[in-house]
């Protein structure tokens, strides 16, 4: 699935998607050199964005809270 430009991103699984999208776009030469070279950055990103994710289901579950399927936890509105 793509993200559009103008898409609303609701969810950590649509954050992670973007990501990973300007990535592939890296890697096709189809971003700048300086925008290639950011994309260790949106890596780092997509890892520390899944450990959040993962304690937010943990911590969800200890306190008896139902927990979401991942990528799909709101990030507001």
């Amino acid at each position: 699935m793509t993200v559009k430009s103008k898409e609303k991103i609701t969810t950590t699984g649509k954050i992670r998607e973007a990501l990973a999208e300007a990535l592939v776009r890296a890697g096709r030469g189809e971003l700048s050199a300086a925008d290639g070279k950011n994309m260790i950055g949106l890596a780092n990103q997509i890892t520390s964005n899944m450990a959040v994710e993962i304690k937010h289901q943990t911590m969800q579950a200890s306190i008896g809270n139902g927990v979401t399927t991942f990528g799909k936890v709101n990030i507001g509105e």
